[in-house]
Parts: C-alpha cells; sequence; structure tokens
C-alpha cells in the first residue's frame, strides 16, 4: 500500500493570504468522482485573495497510469465548489494511485495523491443492551472486530450510520489502526442511543481507508480536543495537498445492517 505521496505536514491554520482547500474521498463503489474546493480566509489587510469565482473557474483534473482526465463544475453550495467526472471515465481500482490537481493561473495550483486501499478484510459485530445511562439515556453497545489484512500497515473507519425520518447522520465514528501490522483481529465498541436505533435504519459500515486520511481525522480529532485549553499541545492540521491545504484520500467500504 506504499506510494511515492508528496505529504506536507502541520501546515498552520491562520495564513496572511487566502490559501485554497481541496478535499476529495476516492471510494471505487461510488458512480462519481467528486473534488471539492474552498478557501480559507488571510488575517492581513493588503491580503492576496481567492475569490468564489476563482474556485469556479478552476481547471481540475485527475491521473492515474499517466491518463488524465478533467472534472467538471457541478455546484457552488456557500463557498464550497464541487467538480465532479463519472467513474466509469476513469474507475477508481485498489491499489492504484491517483493524482488529483486543481488550478487557476497565479491564484493557486494544488496536487495531492493517494493509494486506494485493498478490500481484503472483513468484520463481525455483536449488539448488547439497552444500558440505561442516566446522563444520555438508553444505549446499546455494539462490539465489532474487524479482521486486518495481514503484511502492511492498515488503518480503520468504523462508522454507525442512522436514517431517520426527520435526519440522517454518523452517530458514531471511530478510527483505528492495526498497530503496523501487530494487530490481526482489531476490536473496538461504538455506543448507539436507543433512540436512534429505534426510529430508523442503523447501518455498521468498516472502512480500510488510506494512510493520509488516517492522519488528517487523527489530526481533527486532537484539535477537536483541545475545547479552547490555551494549555494544550498545539496542534496543526494534517494535509497532502501541495500548495493548499486539505485532503485527498481513499477507501473501500463493507457495510453491514444493524
Amino acid at each position: 500500500m506504499s506510494s511515492c505521496r508528496k505529504e506536507v505536514k502541520n501546515i498552520p491554520l491562520a495564513q496572511a493570504d487566502d490559501i485554497a482547500i481541496l478535499q476529495g474521498y476516492l471510494n471505487p463503489d461510488l458512480d462519481t468522482i467528486t473534488i471539492a474546493l474552498s478557501v480559507a480566509s488571510g488575517i492581513t489587510k493588503n491580503k492576496k485573495t481567492i475569490t468564489k469565482a476563482d474556485l469556479e473557474q478552476a481547471q481540475v483534473t485527475i491521473e492515474c497510469n499517466g491518463v488524465v482526465k478533467p472534472l467538471q463544475f457541478l455546484s457552488n453550495n456557500s463557498g464550497t465548489v464541487v467538480f465532479y467526472l463519472k467513474s466509469t471515465e476513469l474507475p477508481i481500482l485498489s491499489g492504484s494511485t491517483y493524482t488529483v490537481r486543481a488550478k487557476n493561473g497565479d491564484k493557486f495550483s494544488m496536487e495531492a495523491m493517494t493509494t486506494v486501499p485493498a478490500p481484503g478484510f472483513d468484520f463481525s459485530f455483536e449488539t448488547t443492551g439497552p444500558f440505561s445511562l442516566p446522563s444520555s439515556g438508553d444505549i446499546y453497545r455494539i462490539k465489532t472486530k474487524v479482521t486486518d489484512i495481514r503484511g502492511q500497515d492498515n488503518y480503520y473507519r468504523i462508522n454507525i450510520y442512522s436514517e431517520m425520518p426527520w435526519n440522517n447522520s454518523n452517530v458514531s465514528i471511530y478510527y483505528v489502526t492495526d498497530d503496523h501490522d501487530a494487530t490481526a483481529e482489531i476490536g473496538t465498541t461504538l455506543e448507539l442511543s436507543a433512540y436512534a436505533r429505534d426510529s430508523g435504519t442503523c447501518t455498521l459500515s468498516v472502512s480500510n481507508i488510506s494512510e493520509e486520511y488516517y492522519k488528517f481525522a487523527e489530526s481533527l480529532n486532537t484539535l477537536g480536543n483541545t475545547d479552547g485549553n490555551p494549555f494544550a499541545e498545539p496542534t496543526r492540521l494534517y494535509t497532502n495537498v501541495q500548495g493548499g491545504i486539505g485532503i485527498l484520500g481513499s477507501m473501500r467500504v463493507k457495510y453491514k445492517a444493524l
């Protein structure tokens, strides 16, 4: 699962000039490749600016094994500009490395790479409960066991997704590694409220995610856990985007109904 990635680590969140953001997650199971562009605003008066129009007029491409395909503008949703390409134009395959580029003249020029993980993992789960907790009401505990792919480093995202008549949401997300191939079976326990379980359809998914996706998610978690504490260890958001910030990651996903 190794690749010749270009990585930029520890990009500060506050920039003097506007800086472009690129975000995308490649998944072979999806019929469309989508890449989102946005802007982190600079903090100085005479800053270099990037407008929404600059993002919309960007040239966005994806490349694999010398084949380059352009993405088309799809939408601008409150400053998040989305480009797309049907995956039939450039199939997303496990083990292949993809490079996404987004540029607009001298405004910005970004590049990021990811190698799609393997699908050869499996998982099982056991539901116990309900348990009554004074602080959060009744909950169920979902004990998950992931059978790891041996002979390589792997990174997993374990997620419970709830579809309810009035709202769909991720109700529990956990990230874990195989400890550099030291763990053959990875056990985790997630909590699911009885309200979410009984009000709609819940799905448990396990994703084998790329290393950069894992690092990005962990840095987001660390930032969230500081909770404004001035004595917390300074943390900067991980990025693998050259010429900007953000993340290009990839995954293989398996689902089971709860």
